[in-house]
Order: structure tokens, then sequence, then C-alpha cells
């Protein structure tokens, strides 16, 4: 099955990471549909006088350019990384609603398995969430993993699914065994950071089934359990010792004013802080 991922293209085309991390993380290429995306910083209005108009057009040509340059350096390191053109689309957009709800309008509308940010997209994001109006909006409306590369190391292999039983990190072990099928290379390794849990080994072979219901072969399945004092830093430790290429987490949220705020106070959220070789995948 096709697999479409939306990645978020910044101006600077030294730190394309998100591009960089696809292009060499999947090996079967031909499964992978990719939307580049640009969202020019920069809001058009036709309002005001012939002087006003007239900066207008210069900017939105000014940004028209950057961001037509940056889409073209991404699909270039696409295909010079194997994808085929066929299954690279390219699009810019000028501001409407914001960058964040802007990316988060054109995920849903497209139905994308996942939205690929870099660095500049993590920044604009962490951004967003210290505005408490802004991470209610957020959780309601973000329905799709998002994948965060702040500056991976692309020689690396395999996902550390880390999981608690809860409903979040079960539909993260299902995108896993999705976006994972065709990629045989990978293996994935079922992780729990034992705090003293009951029904350790149901937890993991729940989401074990998950995988597997996705084609995921069983020699490709580890299970590993790993007893913690400090979630966050137990899978930190793991992450650095096997080199792992993914961390996959289900996030969970705090309650504030009878909301779940996105990834505010979670384990995923100082998961973002820590990690840097290996790109974090959430789902909600």
């Amino acid at each position: 099955m096709q697999k479409h991922l939306l990645i978020t293209i910044s101006d600077d085309v030294r730190i394309l990471h998100g591009v960089r991390f696809v292009g060499s993380f999947f090996a079967n290429k031909s499964k992978l549909d990719i939307t580049l995306l640009y969202v020019a910083p920069y809001a058009v209005t036709s309002g005001g006088d012939r002087t006003q108009r007239d900066l207008h057009r210069k900017n939105k040509e000014i940004y028209r350019r950057k961001g037509e340059a940056s889409l073209g350096v991404a699909k270039n390191i696409l295909l010079e990384r194997g994808f085929s053109a066929e299954n690279i689309s390219s699009k810019l957009m000028f501001k409407q609603f914001g960058t964040v709800k802007d990316i988060i309008r054109e995920a849903h509308a497209q139905s994308y398995d996942a939205v690929v940010l870099g660095k500049r997209g993590y920044a604009v994001f962490e951004n967003i969430m210290k505005d408490s109006v802004s991470k209610a909006i957020m959780e309601r409306d973000i329905g799709f993993p998002i994948w965060i590369c702040r500056r991976p190391e692309e020689d690396r292999k395999n996902v550390l699914l880390c999981v608690d039983g809860s409903e979040p990190s079960l539909r993260m072990a299902d995108h896993v065994g999705f976006m994972l099928q065709s990629e045989i290379e990978h293996q994935v390794t079922v992780f729990h950071a034992d705090t003293g849990e009951k029904n350790v080994e149901a937890i993991l072979d729940a989401a074990k089934q998950k995988l597997l219901a996705n084609g995921i072969e069983q020699e490709r399945i580890n299970l590993q359990v790993v007893a913690s004092t400090g979630v966050v830093k137990t899978i930190a430790a793991e992450v650095e010792r096997k080199a792992f290429a993914v961390v996959a987490v289900g996030r969970v949220g705090v309650k504030k004013g009878g909301l779940k705020q996105w990834l505010v106070g979670s384990r995923s959220m100082k998961l973002l802080e820590d990690l840097e070789k290996a790109v974090l995948w959430v789902s909600k």
C-alpha cells in the first residue's frame, strides 16, 4: 500500500533534515508518495494604496522565488537518493491562518499518513505551544502522526517503539507497522520502561499484535523491558546505546482546564528536548 508523506520545507536549504531523513531511512522508495510543502512566512493582501500594493507584489515575488528555490533543492535531494519524479509533488502557499494552522489544514485536507518537520518546523510548533489557546487548538485539530527531525544521523537504522498500554501508544504501533511494511532492513524493538506497572507482558503483546497485523515479520520484532526510575532518561540511554534511527511514542497529555494539551508536560515533550540524532515520531 502506498504511503503519503507531507514534508515541510524551510528557506535554509542547509537544514532540510526531514527531506534527508526520508531519503536515507526508506529503501523501498516506490511505496512512498512525497509532497513537499513550503509555507511562505508572508500573508498576501489586496488592500492599501498603490504604493502598498506594489510593495505587497514585490514581497510576494521574493517569497515565491525563495520557496521555489527551496522546493527545487529538496526535490533534487530526493531524486539523488532514488525517488522517482512521479512520486514527488511540490506545493507553495502563502500564510493564511498562521504557519502551523496552514500545515494542519493541508495535512487534514489531503489525509497524509504523517507530517515531517525539520528543524524550522519543529521550532515553529514549539513556539506555538507556549500559548495555551494555541495548544488547545492543536490538541483538537491534530489527528495525524508528526515526525520531528532536529538533526538526525543518516546512517542509523531501526525503530524503538515505546509502549505503555495507552491508546496513543497502540496507534503509534499501528503507524510504525504500516510505515515499515516494506522496509525489511529495519527492525522494531517494542520497548517498555518499567516503573512498576502490572501486566507488562500484555502491554508488549498488544503492540506486537499491531505490528504483526500490518505485515511486520516476527523475526523483525524484538521485545524489551528495562527497569526504570526515569522513563525519558531510560529511553534516551537506549536510543544512544543502540543508535536507533527512530523513537516512536504515543502522546499522553496533561489535563488542564478540561483539555489534554498536545505534548505539554508529557514524556513526549521531554523527549523532544533530549533527542537530536534520532527522529521522534509522535501519534495523538
